[in-house]
């Protein structure tokens, strides 16, 4: 549901934290819940300052009862740097907001009468969210680690993989819980959420490496320099394979030998591309090698 819009970013709250916040007013829990909303929204809003920060566009923010998700337009997921920053500032602004608070407070200048609440919760959302799994925010600065040395697929794979064991874990803990007459539905819920956006980032990351391929040219307009990496693949590999060893903000050139190690031709990141739209995804990597006549 849309409640607002903030420097024209849309605000949306998830029908499950509604749900969560009228139950809390009934049971005279409601000023507990607020601290969590706003520890929430503020978690949000630093990733929101340092996408803004960054030049990249946020459509926008949903709040969700463990944590929150902002949309940016721009793949940001193209630039480790980009999406390590923008993952880390949520959490960031829990241990400062820790920090300001018991500051403020040694100072005498400000003490809450649910001081062990909101620190306790700002912990809380920050380790939450600091799990090295997608699609929470541990998971998008270790994917952008590994994306460095391994491409953005397979490291995408990985975290997402951490994602479906953490979603399964919840399960379990609720269902043990449920054993003992103690429902819990936000432990389900986010589960769900969690694999939700993990398969979602997993069929996102082939878009993401043929977003790539565009997005160089156009770092290389702006900069002028990109960095250049070179890999050596057997001759029968097909393109889409070849695609997958690419890492982002690197300009590639692919070797190609035999099984006896001899050279056969080399090509560019544009011969690959430019052999995906002709041939196909699963055109062998010697066959864009005839059409160019390299062979030694």
């Amino acid at each position: 549901m849309k409640v607002g819009v903030l420097f024209n970013i849309d605000i949306y709250i998830s029908k499950m934290m509604l749900l969560m916040m009228v139950v809390a007013v009934l049971i005279g829990e409601g000023a507990k819940l607020a601290v969590f909303f706003v520890i929430i929204f503020v978690h949000e809003t630093a990733h929101v300052i340092m996408a803004r920060f960054l030049d990249l566009s946020v459509k926008e923010i949903e709040l969700l009862p463990f944590g929150g998700a902002v949309r940016i337009e721009t793949l940001f997921e193209l630039s480790p740097r980009h999406e390590a920053l923008v993952a880390a500032a949520g959490p960031l602004s829990n241990i400062a907001l820790i920090m300001g608070y018991l500051t403020f407070r040694n100072l005498n200048l400000l003490n809450l009468e649910n001081h062990d609440l909101f620190v306790q919760a700002n912990l809380a959302i920050a380790g939450f969210n600091l799990l090295p799994v997608l699609p929470l925010d541990g998971g998008r600065i270790l994917r952008a680690a590994l994306s460095r040395e391994m491409g953005i697929k397979k490291a995408t794979r990985i975290t997402a993989f951490g994602g479906f064991l953490l979603a399964l874990l919840l399960v379990m803990i609720g269902l043990y819980a449920l054993y003992y007459r103690i429902f819990n539905p936000t432990l389900f819920v986010t589960a769900g959420f969690l694999v939700y956006s993990a398969v979602k980032e997993r069929r996102m990351a082939a878009y993401i490496i043929l977003r790539d391929i565009t997005y160089k040219k156009d770092v290389l307009l702006k900069e002028g320099i990109l960095p250049v990496k070179e890999i050596t693949v057997l001759y029968d590999v097909a393109v889409k394979d070849v695609i997958k060893k690419f890492i982002p903000r690197c300009y590639h050139y692919v070797a190609i030998v035999d099984e006896q190690f001899r050279f056969k031709g080399r090509l560019s990141e544009a011969d690959i591309v430019g052999g995906l739209m002709e041939h196909g995804l699963d055109t062998p990597v010697l066959r864009l090698i005839d059409n160019k006549r390299h062979f030694r």
